[in-house]
């Protein structure tokens, strides 16, 4: 089976989000995805943000492609996670980058596992496409 490994160190919507169509994509593909989560990015897996991300733009320009995805009937982020979590998609939240945040391993959403970069490393060492946003 092929194997996609995507890492994620940025909690912008739009890397977030075609994160998680490559994932989404990847599993409707049949292929084993393991989504590797750092940095700023760690915020968006915990039981408070729940894969809500935040658009870096103006209050105008956010309301127009908020509108616009709502018209073209694009999911936002929390509902991409939550069928992502569903179809199996494998998440990993680095613990360095949970301290540096400050949040505890607790506030995490439930699905998501703790992992750090030696296990990212050996996923990408073995997978066949490796992204990073």
């Amino acid at each position: 089976m092929p194997k996609l490994t995507i890492l994620l160190a940025d909690n912008s919507m739009d890397k977030f989000y075609h994160g998680l169509v490559l994932a989404i994509g990847g599993k409707a593909l049949d292929w084993e995805v393991k989504f590797f989560v750092t940095s700023q990015a760690v915020v968006l897996f915990t039981r408070e943000y729940k894969g809500k991300s935040k658009m870096k733009m103006g209050a105008l320009s956010r309301f127009f492609v908020t509108w616009q995805m709502r018209k073209l009937k694009i999911p936002d982020t929390t509902k991409m996670l939550e069928d992502a979590l569903k179809e199996g998609v494998d998440f990993y939240i680095d613990e360095a980058g949970l301290k540096l945040a400050g949040i505890q391993s607790s506030d995490l959403m439930d699905g998501v596992k703790l992992s750090g970069s030696i296990s990212f490393l050996q996923e990408a060492k073995s997978s066949d496409v490796v992204v990073t946003l």
